[in-house]
Order: C-alpha cells, then structure tokens, then sequence
C-alpha cells in the first residue's frame, strides 16, 4: 500500500497487487498528495484485508497524564472515506481493548504528546492489530466518545491548552451504553455520488434524548460546490447497540434536508446491512455492494 506522507480523508493512498504496477501507482500516489497536501512525499506499508478500522482516543495534559477513553469504530467506508462510526466496536474483546489501550498510551507518552489525539490502528481477522497513524486533533467522529463517557472533548483541549491538568484518571473512564454516529453528505448516491450543492428549502432536525445533530445548516443556506461534501453529522446514543441502531434509523427518517441531495436513504441502506447488523463489517464491507 502506498500512502500519502501528510495524507488524510482517503487521498493519496494506491494499492499495489503486481510489482509492475507499482511504479504507475508510485507517481499517481505522490501527485495527488502533492496536490491535496502540497506534500508528494510517500510511504509504503503491508497491505492488511479484510481489516477492521479501529481508532484509540486520547487526552493528554502537560503534567504527565493520559488518559485513553476507549475506541471507535470506523470501518464503514467508501472510498477510504468514513461514513459511519460507533462505540464500542461490536468486534473487540476486553483482552485486545486492554492492549490497545496500553499501547496508545504508552506511545502518546513517549513523544510527550499533548492535548486531544487519535492513535489509529487496522485489525486483522485473528485480532493482531497493527498501528497506521496517529491524528493530532479532533476528529469529524469525536461526538460518539463523548456520549458514552460523558466526557466533553473540545472542552478539554481548550482547558489543556490553558495548561489545566485532567481532573480524572484512567479509573475513573466508564463506558456506558452505545452510540453510533452517521456522516450526512451532499452527494446523490443514484447517481455515483455526484456531488449535490444549492439552496436549502426546508431543515427538519430529529429530536429527542439522546439524539444529537451537529451542522452549519439553516434553512436558506446555500451548500457551496468548493468544500468537502460533509453537511452535518447525526449522533444517537442508548443503551443497547440493537437500541442505537433502531433510533439512528429512526432518527435519519426524520431528518429532513430539501433542496440538495445528501445521503441519508444510503445510510439506512448501510445500517440495515446484514454485516453492519452483525457487526462483522470491515472497510471493504461497501466495496463489495
């Protein structure tokens, strides 16, 4: 696998199967880098499928202390790109949850890393995983820890750049129920995903407990055709994956976005998936139709 060096969003990464295709996959990886990140310089790394896309979160203050707040899965993906994220992963156990942990803290302390980060992994079929990259930020997935920790994020990296210390240890992180997180695109999946821009004419957003939308939108707004195609992010919680998976459904059927295209018949479409219900999807799940 080729990958973009200061890559992210899927850019920038080619999949070598024939050595004679590699130097063709070499040059077309390293523009398109060069292009998305003003950076062509690339890296190459073993090819892993079927995987999983399991990712650690983490906050990090300047005293010293990090604490992990579990994992998200994001193997829900078209084109490398995420669509749907949730936690807990329905595929990990307590043993690999407990190692993958203690590694994503032991590497945040040793480069003394600080504030909110995201140490990524990939996971085979027998449970090995294997390190990919770390993010030095928030993430678009970040809202699904923070509703089964009850843990604000965004709160804490302003307060750690304040040079304010974690006022909670690794004990004290409780995972509770589960929450599942769509990614609400302008794109029409009818037609190839072409991407959809215009004029919103009507907003209905979904409500209840534990229900969360996180948008720029407003009735009236226009959706610009120069940005990446994400519009909003709709976010469940409760205390069941089975129960998260009824109320995101129910809640995309009450989103309401007229004007433009976007995605969310898709992603009922995904969560009715066989393998989604299961749990056994991995990030070539979509790729197979």
């Amino acid at each position: 696998m080729i990958k973009a060096r200061s890559g992210g969003g899927g850019r920038g990464i080619r999949l070598v199967k024939e050595e004679s295709e590699f130097e063709n996959a070499f040059t077309i990886a390293s523009n398109e880098a060069k292009l998305a990140f003003g950076d062509g310089d690339v890296y190459l790394e073993k090819y892993l499928s079927p995987t999983k896309h399991i990712e650690m979160q983490l906050l990090c203050d300047n005293f010293g202390n990090v604490v992990c707040l579990g994992e998200r899965e994001c193997s829900i993906q078209r084109k490398n790109q995420k669509l749907i994220e949730e936690s807990p992963s329905p595929a990990i156990g307590e043993e690999t949850r407990k190692q993958m942990m203690e590694v994503s803290v032991k590497a945040a302390a040793a480069v003394a890393y600080r504030g909110a980060g995201t140490i990524e992994f990939l996971l085979d079929k027998d449970h090995q995983f294997y390190f990919m990259e770390m993010n030095t930020r928030l993430q678009v997935e970040h809202p699904v820890t923070e509703m089964v920790t009850g843990i604000d994020l965004v709160k804490w990296q302003i307060r750690i750049a304040a040079n304010m210390p974690l006022d909670f240890t690794q004990e004290d992180v409780v995972i509770r129920g589960h929450a599942i997180e769509c990614r609400i695109n302008a794109e029409n999946p009818e037609k190839d995903f072409r991407p959809g821009c215009g004029k919103v004419t009507l907003l209905h957003i979904p409500s209840g407990p534990w229900v969360r939308f996180d948008s720029a939108l407003y009735q009236d707004y226009t959706v610009p055709p120069f940005y990446d195609s994400l519009i909003g992010k709709l976010i469940v919680h409760a205390k069941t994956r089975e129960e998260a998976i009824r109320k995101m459904r129910s809640s995309l059927c009450e989103l309401v976005i007229e004007g433009i295209d976007h995605n969310c018949e898709y992603q009922i479409k995904i969560l009715s998936n066989e393998e989604f219900e299961s749990g056994t999807y991995t990030t070539d799940t979509l790729r197979k139709g």
